[in-house]
């Protein structure tokens, strides 16, 4: 049953209209969208570890011994198996094949090479920062991979650590203690002092040890300076393309402010305008997320709501109003610099578990079709809905593992894990003892022709999304960009379905670009598609798009976002279906209009929200509670009309 969410605005803020003053021209308040650095990015996501031994040599970090020295072991899913920087230069063309235009890779520092049972293959036990760990090759073989990257056209991004380093101080009866042989290990010479730390023990927050790894106090202005240094040196020495930020929300926000802008600015000194930085946040609520973009932390952060909610369509089906729900949240992450195009989707990654095992989880063992069907399905909802996807290395060979962690880690050369040469793979045969670079795999091929489908068609990748369906089997949205609308229907159910739906090219018709789907338009904008069970289909309009509505625009604050406290809903409606960006603006009493953020997309009924709605959040933060302000929303059309909204005065909640 929906919620009513259309209250009396009295019960939360007191508001008022105001005419507009005469001849006021607002047409300077209309903002274009904001594409962040993250926007428009394709990426895969490579353990370095586990990805090809092209150089033996460095197996065991040039230590003569065993495991318990080195932690080279290849046949022990929780050691090192000898991948490394040259076997990524090896394969950049491979990658560079796939589409996509940027590589991450796990932490490339030097490690504490084992502990507490297990190796650091994984790259997050950092002791030495300022220089790459010889498992995976020298810092010549860095260089090397990274070059290789940017002639291909490819941006190479780093997994970094602030939060914690390797294990090495423990506490006696509340004291921190440090033996004698690693008191000097850690690089550089900061991390060597103990007041450098929170010595409070284990711990989930801010000031925790995080699984028992030594938790740094970011606070600290040494900390401050220490890390920019750091990853400033990354940037010109190395010449890195991004920063994907671990753990992020177990540090400060304070740290952030200070760190992130001062990254930037050595970056865009570097010559890299586009510097892709984004947190994990793992939190599968929009409204968790969406607060570290909104207090202006991170410009982007990894979608953990997206993976929860269209991973569970893509291997069960069914829940297409949880996917509208999903896309209307989207709305939180709106700033006048950031929205959801920036942010990073995934299907499954090296802490989960593969997106695979979900769906093999999901599926009789037997319907190894259905699998396969699904895993394709899977890739479809990642590379065509909002947002930069990241394929985790080994997806598109069919690797699916047994579960998360450890689990999920394989190898692509020939391994020796004798449980992963016999583990089921979608589409596949088991890997055996043989490289899975030596075949072609049916899922690598999808992905190779979504991403030159996507290539040649950039809506699909940075244009609008509007959702148009929220209930039944079939999820549907459009794509718009540069006067040119798509329509891509999704179908997890294991029946043919169909649905109904608007489009905004009125009197179209629709040339399918991928798909076994049958098309009937049943009005001048309205389409009902029929999709086969799992899978999906693309289709382009044969004319341009042009508005068939005359463009006015009403602004309100009565449309209340009960699970949002420190930020209030305003929202504008404009007749018709066009498309239009909605960029709107407060300014305190006789001071300067401040953009708060453009939307592009219009609200979709589901359960706690109403349809039709441009929809942004003005944060409380820095407004005094029971002041007032005044709003106002600037509406533009694709053929650059601009109309303004009467001006709203708000009354800011204690």
């Amino acid at each position: 049953m929906k919620i009513n969410r259309l209250v009396a605005a009295s019960t939360i803020i007191a508001i008022f209209l105001a005419s507009q003053a005469s001849g006021a021209d607002f047409s300077a308040l209309a903002k274009p969208m904001v594409r962040q650095a993250t926007s428009g990015e394709s990426i895969y996501f490579v353990m370095t570890d586990r990805f090809e031994n092209a150089d033996p040599s460095n197996d065991n970090a040039g230590l003569v011994g065993g495991s318990w020295l080195g932690g080279f072991d290849p046949t022990a899913p929780g050691y090192w198996h000898g991948g490394d920087f040259k076997g990524l230069t090896k394969h950049i063309a491979y990658i560079k094949s796939l589409g996509f235009t940027s590589i991450w890779i796990t932490p490339p520092v030097k490690q504490k090479y084992v502990q507490g049972g297990s190796a650091a293959y994984h790259g997050y036990w950092g002791l030495d920062f300022t220089t790459v760990d010889p498992h995976l090759g020298t810092e010549a073989d860095f260089k090397e991979m990274v070059a290789t990257a940017h002639k291909s056209g490819l941006k190479v991004i780093i997994d970094v650590v602030a939060n914690h380093t390797a294990d090495v101080i423990h506490l006696e009866f509340g004291t921190p203690i440090i033996s004698a042989d690693e008191a000097t290990s850690k690089k550089p010479s900061w991390l060597n002092d103990l007041s450098n730390y929170h010595n409070e023990g284990n711990g989930q927050g801010v000031t925790g040890d995080f699984y028992g790894l030594d938790d740094i106090a970011t606070e600290r202005p040494v900390v401050i300076q220490g890390w920019i240094d750091v990853w400033s040196d990354w940037i010109n020495k190395f010449d890195i393309d991004g920063m994907r930020i671990d753990t992020f929300k177990y540090v400060d926000a304070a740290f952030w402010k200070r760190v992130i802008p001062a990254i930037r600015a050595v970056a865009l000194k570097k010559g890299k305008k586009n510097f892709p930085i984004f947190g994990e946040v793992y939190d599968v609520s929009p409204y968790t997320t969406s607060s570290y973009v909104t207090s202006q932390q991170v410009e982007s952060v990894l979608d953990f709501p997206f993976q929860k909610r269209v991973t569970r369509f893509a291997a069960y089906g069914g829940n297409t109003i949880e996917l509208a729900s999903l896309f209307n949240s989207d709305d939180l992450y709106t700033t006048a610099t950031t929205n959801a195009a920036g942010l990073i989707t995934f299907m499954g990654n090296h802490d989960m578990g593969r997106i695979g095992y979900f769906i093999r989880d999901a599926v009789l063992e037997s319907d190894t079709v259905g699998a396969l069907e699904r895993a394709k399905l899977a890739n479809a909802l990642l590379l065509l809905l909002r947002g930069s996807p990241a394929v985790y290395y080994g997806d598109e060979k069919g690797l699916a593992g047994i579960g998360g962690d450890k689990q999920a880690r394989q190898d692509l050369f020939a391994t020796q894990v004798t449980d992963w040469q016999t583990a089921p793979r979608i589409g596949a045969e088991p890997a055996g003892t043989t490289s899975l670079f030596s075949t072609v795999h049916p899922l690598e091929t999808q992905i190779k022709q979504l991403q030159a489908l996507i290539a040649g068609n950039p809506a699909l990748r940075a244009g609008t999304q509007q959702v148009r369906t929220g209930e039944g089997d079939v999820f549907v949205v459009t794509r718009y960009a540069q006067n040119q609308e798509y329509f891509i229907a999704f179908n997890g159910s294991d029946e043919k379905s169909s649905a109904d739906f608007k489009v905004s090219t009125v009197g179209a018709k629709w040339a399918s670009l991928s798909g076994l789907c049958t098309s009937t338009s049943t009005s001048a904008n309205s389409i009902n598609i029929q999709v086969p069970a799992r899978d999906y289909c693309i289709y382009k309009a044969n004319k341009k798009y042009l508005p068939s509505s005359k463009l006015s625009v009403a602004i309100s604050v009565k449309n209340i976002d009960f699970f949002v406290q420190d930020a209030v809903a305003i929202t504008a409606t404009i007749p018709g279906d066009d498309y239009n960006t909605v960029t709107f603006s407060y300014r305190k009493k006789g001071g300067p209009w401040i953009t708060i953020g453009t939307a592009d997309k219009r609200t979709v009924e589901d359960l706690e929200t109403q349809a039709g709605f441009y929809r942004v959040y003005l944060q409380k933060a820095g407004l005094k509670g029971g002041s007032e302000v005044e709003t106002i929303a600037v509406a533009k059309s694709v053929t650059g009309k601009i109309v303004a909204s009467k001006i709203l005065s708000v009354k800011i909640p204690k």
